[in-house]
């Protein structure tokens, strides 16, 4: 199978690169880097022009024979779910399946175009839970430029203010692929190991890639 993962930062490559090498061995796997993507959402919004150049790049991979295409972008989202093709989906949408099991949930998101995408599909997926978002500032200044520390630690310290302000979430949200690293951190240095789960997208969607692919 010829599986290309769709990247609008470098740093994503990174991130994504080991973990599907380590999880489809045996697959022909594709990393793409496209940022205009991502620039021109970020400066113009979701419109008409965008949406058909990424449907025109999506079209263009499928046609050169890729038989899945994961879109590791979460702004690009609402673009990649009214594609016609169920072999192209999003990266976060299999981890946003799984909200359906909590009432309470805290949203964590380090750039702003990506709230409302993430929204859209975390209510579509489970309209009873109640999600409550948090922006951290300046923490995707840190990501972009390559300084992964910072970043990660820009997000345990907002989840630590988000619990001492309220103790009803059952379970964190990582809305970006980005965002997986802090993971660990979060429940290590806020002891929330066994206590709240945090779930982030890139692990939970190769395990929904691998169920396809069998």
């Amino acid at each position: 199978m010829k599986i290309l993962f769709l990247h609008t930062l470098a740093s994503n490559i990174a991130l994504f690169k080991p973990l599907a090498a380590e999880r489809f061995p045996q697959h022909d796997l594709h990393h793409d880097l496209q940022e205009d993507f991502l620039t021109d959402i970020r400066k113009y919004g979701q419109n008409t022009m965008s949406t058909q150049a990424i449907h025109d790049y999506l079209n263009t991979q499928i046609n050169m024979g890729m038989d899945y295409i994961v879109c590791t972008c979460s702004t690009l989202g609402p673009v990649v779910d009214s594609f016609p093709s169920e072999c192209v989906f999003r990266v976060d949408k299999p981890m946003a399946q799984l909200c359906k099991h909590y009432q309470t949930m805290l949203v964590l998101v380090t750039l702003e175009s990506t709230i409302e995408p993430t929204r859209q599909l975390l209510e579509s997926q489970s309209n009873s839970t109640n999600f409550v978002f948090q922006l951290i500032e300046g923490a995707w200044e840190h990501y972009a430029s390559g300084d992964v520390d910072a970043f990660n630690q820009c997000i345990v310290d907002g989840v630590g203010v988000s619990l001492r302000q309220d103790h009803s979430f059952q379970a964190i949200v990582l809305a970006q692929a980005s965002m997986m690293s802090a993971a660990p951190l979060i429940s290590k240095d806020l002891q929330l190991s066994n206590v709240i789960p945090v779930l982030t997208s890139p692990e939970i969607c190769l395990s929904y890639l691998a169920e396809h692919l069998n």
